[in-house]
């Protein structure tokens, strides 16, 4: 995937709904960048943790008001804070040495993580954290995660990961933006009967408005997807066969898997994925399933990969 500059996606963090703008942005130095994430495994043979220290950050992504609408409140300011103190303070800003909520030793090393990703992958300095990873926490997460992470401001993120997110979000965003305007111009050329830039933009942003938390959508302001809709289809006289398909967003809704889980490896590095209801809970069966598939793998698989799971008790099977 294209990766950014860190100024180029704070510059183009915002967008009108609509917009038809070509995103024109050097990609980031690649010999700044750390490496992209590593596959660590399959999830046989894994240890299971309930961290009931942790239960609040799957409710976050299973709650409706989850990234409530003051998450708006301060959100510019709050990136661009964050981003003056590393580029005056490099890793000694304060809010990197911020600890999660949780104590428990996964919950931190994530947060760790995230500070060593942003430091080393978007300014090009040395990681906070010695012995910590700084491979991206957030590469597996779809965007309607990273968006109510981005705007959560609760205190269950620290602000490094709240801006690791809301980097990453970015960052897919303007690589969808160069591609749906790359497919408008393809449009455009084969046939001038429709504007088809601002057909293409409409479609998109009323797709991404389904993904927004509802902090991000406080903060974008922008009408609601059928607006959006509707304005596209007006420009093709409402006409559903001239519908464009629009470029594949990658990881755009994951939400049939809501529980939130952080799988790390043998060395150090961890990552955020999704994991489906359906899979762990089913009464108490799927626990007990669970625990014999780790007593049956424990000795063959002893070094696999652990996978921490933060889920409330009071989610399984009811």
């Amino acid at each position: 995937m294209t990766n950014f500059s860190v100024e180029g996606l704070l510059a183009y963090r915002s967008f009108k709904a609509g917009a038809a703008n070509a995103v024109i942005q050097r990609d980031a130095d690649q010999s700044r960048s750390s490496p992209g994430p590593k596959a660590i495994g399959t999830d046989a043979g894994v240890k299971v943790t309930l961290s009931p220290a942790a239960t609040k950050i799957s409710l976050l992504l299973q709650n409706e008001s989850a990234g409530k609408a003051s998450g708006a409140v301060g959100f510019d300011e709050f990136l661009e804070s964050n981003h003056q103190q590393i580029k005056a303070q490099g890793k000694n800003a304060d809010f990197l040495k911020e600890m999660s909520q949780d104590l428990s030793p996964e919950r931190q090393t994530l947060a760790q993580q995230a500070a060593n990703y942003l430091l080393s992958h978007h300014y090009g300095e040395e990681k906070l954290h010695i012995s910590r990873s700084a491979e991206n926490p957030f590469a597996a997460l779809d965007r309607v995660a990273l968006s109510r992470i981005s705007f959560d401001d609760s205190g269950l993120f620290t602000a490094a990961e709240r801006q690791v997110a809301f980097l990453e979000m970015t960052n897919r965003d303007l690589v969808y933006r160069k591609e749906t305007y790359d497919l408008s111009k393809k449009l455009e050329r084969t046939d001038d009967s429709a504007p088809w830039f601002l057909v293409t933009s409409f479609l998109r942003d009323a797709q991404l408005i389904g993904t927004m938390s509802e902090g991000e959508k406080a903060w974008r302001n922008w009408p609601p997807a059928a607006e959006l809709e509707a304005y596209a289809a007006s420009m093709l006289r409402n006409d559903p066969s001239r519908e464009p398909t629009l470029p594949e967003y990658q990881n755009l809704n994951n939400q049939d898997k809501p529980i939130l889980a952080f799988m790390v490896g043998k060395d150090g590095s961890g990552t955020w994925k999704n994991i489906a209801i359906e899979e762990l809970a089913s009464d108490t069966l799927p626990l007990r399933l669970i625990h014999s598939l780790i007593e049956k793998n424990k000795a063959t698989q002893p070094d696999h990969p652990w996978l921490s799971l933060y889920l409330s008790v009071d989610s399984l099977g009811r």
